[in-house]
């Protein structure tokens, strides 16, 4: 999958190809003995199915359904740890690694390679950004422009879908696996080479919204 595809992926598409490598993960990792893996995929199923029908009241249209799905692959993989006797805090480790190590290098090598065949990185950054708050979060994530030109984009999201899921069901300390997800495509952002600068000093995981912000650097001569 390249760059572009990557970008093209609609919620629900997202949301197969990260449980179908989240899986494989788990079991290339070896942390659940042969005899409970049948056990744990059923947990999983069962925990899946029941959670889903309780936040069905969240999906008010296309998009919903696969970002709704993604937040509860992380609270039925939670619980099917748990269920086959891992240690809570042992259950949120292998579910972050699960969610995120698949797929990390992929979105940093993707988004690198994109940045650095744009003629304006922080112009294509910006579009990319804006395009997928309306076609791949949509109207059910609240989002505000708070600075938008030339040099910087200060997006605040001020309302999450992902964090009304797990607040829904009662799993809003595994905030912080959903919003590590973020961390693949950031690294991507190489500053020297890019002449971007971005930050996001507060998630929903550490406060009740989140702001990303990218940051145009523009190239001075020294001052002899």
């Amino acid at each position: 999958m390249n760059q572009e595809e990557q970008y093209s992926f609609s919620p629900l598409d997202s949301y197969q190809w990260m449980k179908k490598e989240a899986f494989a993960y788990i079991k290339a990792q070896q942390w659940i003995d042969e005899a409970l893996f049948e056990e744990f995929s059923n947990a999983f199923e069962d925990y899946f199915k029941h959670s889903l029908q309780k936040v069905s009241h969240l999906i008010e249209n296309e998009l919903d359904e696969g970002n709704v799905q993604f937040a509860v692959l992380v609270v039925a993989l939670y619980e099917a740890f748990v269920k086959i006797g891992k240690e809570e805090k042992e259950a949120f480790k292998y579910v972050c690694l699960a969610i995120n190590e698949p797929i990390a290098p992929f979105m940093e090598q993707n988004t690198e390679a994109f940045l650095t065949a744009s003629e304006r990185p922080f112009k294509a950054i910006v579009e990319i950004s804006k395009a997928r708050e309306a076609y791949y979060f949509g109207k059910s994530f609240g989002f505000e422009r708070l600075i938008d030109n030339n040099y910087g984009y200060v997006l605040q999201i001020k309302k999450c879908l992902f964090h009304e899921v797990l607040k829904a069901l009662e799993h809003t300390f595994l905030q912080r696996i959903i919003c590590q997800v973020d961390c693949g495509w950031i690294k991507g952002i190489k500053t020297d080479l890019h002449n971007l600068h971005f930050a996001r000093p507060t998630t929903f995981a550490t406060g009740n919204t989140c702001q990303m912000w990218f940051i145009k650097e523009e190239k001075t001569e020294d001052i002899q």
